[in-house]
């Protein structure tokens, strides 16, 4: 009851911020996601507006998942929104399978570590929202947002952005000066996205006194309105003053208004004094008990209470109904809560720190003893200081779980564990666990202090191995090397141990482009992996063979190795652990094979598996398949895959091949994008050394190009490719080519033509296939002017499926008929280059086309009056189209990712162009719009 009064009347002369919620939530009902801020001084009404969200959502039949940040509760991933799924529906299919990925029931290989793993449960959560939306709309309320978990955060700012796209509102309330950058970051993200943040002030005299009136029975009188002035309109303070006097019998009712006597002050005690002046009014079991749960943080389980207090349950229910009925404590979500932070707080403050301290410790070995959750167990040890024999002893035991649910706290016990005497066989656990947290160079710092005491026998392997992974997360491929092979040097290591590592120091070769040395690494781990009947070991030093033979050109052989190495992992599927999943090196063998619509299949499923196993991988997918997507003329659906890329956890750094290839397509579009901006800003030597610079070079080369310097254009191109004066022969570079040939031909410079001829025949003929072929045969018909070889080169990029290269081979071959004097068919083939450029949106290369046709003398007439259209239906793509008919049939973007076999991640993207190309704001009117389309 005392609840519900002070919602209703903190909410009182805020009409304008009432109106507000009550229309959100008719939007809502309608469809339509909802997002805003309740920004405020503690006790100055939050809770009671959000009270009041609550309600206003229960009457109109919306589930709403509601819970608390806390303090206490900083470091432990997800915290408060596994606290809100938990009261919303903890029987939910998607809610049980969330609870045991926080368990650690599913957890992620090493490499990926606590990222990965906070990716897969983010994922799973925005999945599970994203089907529940689907079938009702949902409030999704969270209070004291300034204590959130960084990884509750990261899911709420993702999730306010797909509100176009989701039936949620999404209600917060927060401190106005939040004390981490997390937060304070969020907030202003959520402004620039338009969330409406609403500052809630004091109440003003007549509000207080409406306040009074409901609390004490009658309007206050002029000495208990002075009295109550003192608490400059915070809701919580004067409740809780005129609680204090209503309890010690101080307001005296005459009338209609309710008066204190001459002899009470007129200075009311500090909030926290009056707060604990009333718990002191209470039954001793009942102060007792709050002072222990105090410590539970904010809320806390039956169970936990039961077991602090070791008491029976019975003995705790009179003393759970006083605290109840005095408005200290209420129950939430089947458990119970302190009404408000500042109740707890000046409970918890009236403790000494000494006492503090012990009660943290009696808490820890209650709790541990009871087996709960590891992390709960964990904030107690810590808050108590230090770790005793017993602390060590659950440490070790619990380390895993807690890694995996709490790799912070984690890594803090283990540093506090191993500069303990007794505890340095926990020191190469450290290394582990801040391999795990993603703290490279101090897991290469604890991996050299373990490496320089006694180990447990048969662990140096180990721990080399994991110096070895930090030197590598850390870039040091050279120091990476000289460790894998300390490591393998090691007497009676064992076999799937040496494969493992031969495979990692296959894979750093692989990336130091030494390929000689990374294949018979590779080899050494297959070997051992087969010698000791390890088939993960196996799988994963197949992989890094195939990677090796990929870029040296033996495509055939590197596919069949993947399909072996996939063999081996059977149904265990791909892992974290490898680092070139099998999947991927088979996507990128087969389009070089020509073989792109099964190599697009592949990368999807590689993709889509990524996704669900909280692989690190994910990005590298996204950026293969945008470069596949790129080539197959799919630009929209190529520029999804960037964004989905982009919008992932990179620990491998993909993100700026995926901007180049973004900024490729924007360049060819005629547009300047950021990702152009951030392309050409960067070092010359960013990429130096890796297979994918060539995508960097290319870029900065087509936008000198593009505005109109291509001396300056061929020069950048001339740099790359004849490094140390030699054409350099690395696979993909004959992606440049084309463009190349075409800057080399305007510019004369028959010598460099000449080369990329021969260099483009020599791939041809190791490898005949269309792609292959076309470049082989533009090049030469480039410097031999052969128009002829240019109509071949246009028929075999069309058989490969590369619509822009066909385009490119009739633009060439277009300027060498005019030269020949056959203006009609330079006219036919310069309007199928301008078409096949248009059909794409490449506005700069049709412009380019044209331009150089006219000065030959010839006028184009394309029959495409203008460039693909960017709105209506006519700018959607395959895919998009696709996409949109599973809107109309109502499916959520899980159940699109499921159908087409993509990410749920870009189901999402290729829902919010669809609604950008057709002028809708909503998934509602998106699917209205879409069965009108359907019907036309």
């Amino acid at each position: 009851m005392v609840k519900w009064i002070l919602m209703v009347v903190t909410v009182q002369g805020r009409e304008t911020e009432r109106a507000r919620l009550e229309l959100m939530v008719r939007q809502l009902t309608a469809g339509r996601g909802q997002a805003m801020v309740l920004r405020g001084e503690p006790g100055i009404g939050k809770s009671a507006v959000l009270d009041l969200v609550d309600a206003l959502c229960r009457s109109a039949g919306i589930t709403v998942l509601r819970g608390a940040a806390g303090e206490i509760d900083r470091s432990v991933p997800f915290a408060v929104l596994s606290e809100c799924l938990d009261a919303g529906a903890a029987d939910h299919p998607g809610v049980v399978r969330i609870r045991g990925l926080l368990r650690g029931d599913e957890r992620v290989g090493a490499p990926a570590g606590a990222v990965g793993q906070e990716f897969l449960i983010a994922e799973a959560i925005l999945s599970t929202l994203d089907d529940w939306c689907s079938a009702e709309p949902l409030a999704l309320l969270v209070d004291d947002l300034h204590w959130a978990d960084p990884a509750s955060l990261a899911v709420i700012r993702r999730l306010v952005r797909a509100l176009d796209q989701l039936p949620l509102l999404v209600v917060v309330t927060c401190r106005p000066t939040p004390d981490t950058a997390t937060v304070t970051g969020l907030l202003r993200d959520l402004a620039e996205s338009g969330v409406p943040i609403t500052d809630l002030a004091p109440l003003v005299e007549a509000e207080v006194a409406a306040l009074v009136a409901n609390l004490a029975g009658g309007l206050p009188g002029e000495r208990l309105r002075s009295l109550v002035a003192g608490a400059a309109g915070n809701p919580l303070y004067v409740a809780e003053l005129v609680r204090a006097l209503s309890g010690e019998g101080r307001i005296e009712l005459q009338g209609s208004t309710a008066e204190i006597g001459p002899e009470t002050s007129l200075m009311p005690a500090p909030l926290s004094a009056t707060i604990l002046h009333r718990i002191d009014s209470l039954t001793a079991p009942t102060r007792e008990l709050l002072r222990l749960v105090a410590l539970l943080g904010r809320a806390f389980s039956a169970a936990e209470m039961t077991t602090v207090l070791q008491l029976p349950a019975t003995d705790l229910v009179e003393p759970v109904v006083e605290a109840l009925a005095a408005g200290v404590l209420e129950e939430r979500g089947g458990g119970f809560a302190f009404r408000h932070d500042l109740i707890r707080q000046a409970v918890v403050e009236s403790h000494s720190q000494a006492v503090r301290t012990a009660l943290h410790e009696q808490i820890g070995v209650s709790l541990a003893e009871a087996g709960a959750p590891v992390e709960r167990v964990a904030e107690h040890v810590l808050e108590a200081g230090r770790l005793g024999p017993r602390d060590l002893a659950w440490l070790r035991v619990s380390l895993d779980p807690l890694l995996v649910r709490a790799p912070v706290l984690a890594v803090e016990l283990l540093r506090r564990a191993t500069a303990s005497a007794g505890s340095q066989d926990l020191g190469f656990e450290l290394v582990r666990a801040l391999l795990w947290a993603g703290l490279p160079a101090e897991a290469e710092h604890a991996a050299r202090a373990a490496l320089a005491r006694p180990l447990p026998e048969g662990s140096e392997g180990m721990v080399r191995g994991w110096l070895a992974q930090a030197l590598l997360q850390q870039g040091r491929l050279a120091e990476t090397v000289a460790e894998v092979r300390s490591a393998l040097a090691l007497e009676s290591l064992p076999l799937n141990q040496a494969a493992l590592l031969h495979a990692l120091e296959s894979q750093t070769l692989h990336l130091m482009i030494r390929p000689e040395e990374a294949e018979r690494a590779a080899l050494l781990a297959v070997r051992n992996g087969r010698e000791s009947g390890d088939g993960f070991a196996t799988a994963y030093g197949l992989t890094t063979q195939s990677a090796v033979l990929l870029v040296t050109r033996r495509v055939e052989e590197a596919l069949a190795l993947t399909t072996a190495a996939l063999d081996h992992l059977g149904e265990a599927g791909i892992s974290s652990d490898v680092q070139l999943t099998p999947l991927l090196a088979r996507g990128y063998c087969l389009a070089d094979l020509d073989r792109l619509a099964e190599a697009h299949a592949d990368l999807r499923a590689g993709a889509r598996e990524s996704e669900q196993a909280g692989v690190a991988l994910l990005p590298w997918y996204q950026s293969a398949i945008a470069n596949l997507e790129y080539l197959r003329g799919n630009w929209d659906d190529a520029l999804v895959a960037v964004q989905s890329g982009l919008d992932t956890v990179d620990p491998l750094d993909v993100g700026p091949d995926l901007r180049a290839i973004a900024a490729q397509i924007h360049v060819r579009r005629g547009q300047r994008s950021e990702h152009t901006d951030v392309i050409m800003a960067e070092a010359d030597d960013l990429r130096a050394h890796s297979y994918t610079e060539y995508l960097h070079w290319w870029v900065r080369a087509l936008v000198r190009d593009a505005e109109g310097d291509c001396a300056g254009a061929f020069d950048l191109l001339e740099a790359y490719l004849w490094k140390s004066g030699e054409l350099r022969k690395v696979v993909t570079l004959d992606h440049l080519f084309p463009d190349a040939a075409r800057m080399a031909f305007c510019l004369g410079r028959s010598d460099r033509l000449a080369a990329l001829a021969a260099s483009a025949q020599e791939l041809a003929d190791f490898q005949p296939s269309p792609n292959k072929l076309g470049t082989a045969a533009l090049c030469r018909g480039l410097a031999d002017a052969d128009s002829t070889l240019l109509a071949e080169s246009a028929t075999a990029y069309q058989a490969a499926g590369r619509p822009l290269f066909v385009a490119f081979a009739r633009e060439n071959e277009a300027v060498l008929l005019a030269r020949a004097g056959s203006a009609d068919q330079a006219a036919a083939a310069s309007a199928e280059a301008v078409d096949g450029y248009l059909a794409l949106g490449a506005s700069w290369d049709a412009r380019r086309t044209r331009q150089r046709l006219r000065a030959e003398g010839v006028t184009v007439r394309s029959r495409k009056a203008a460039a693909r259209s960017e709105t209506g239906w006519e700018a959607l793509s395959e895919t998009e189209r696709a996409v949109l008919a599973m809107v109309a049939e109502g499916c959520s973007n899980p159940q699109i990712s499921e159908r087409l076999y993509i990410s749920r991640r870009t189901a999402q993207l290729h829902v919010s162009r669809i609604m950008a190309k057709l002028g809708e704001s909503s998934r509602v009117g998106l699917a209205v719009t879409a069965t009108l389309l359907q019907q036309g």
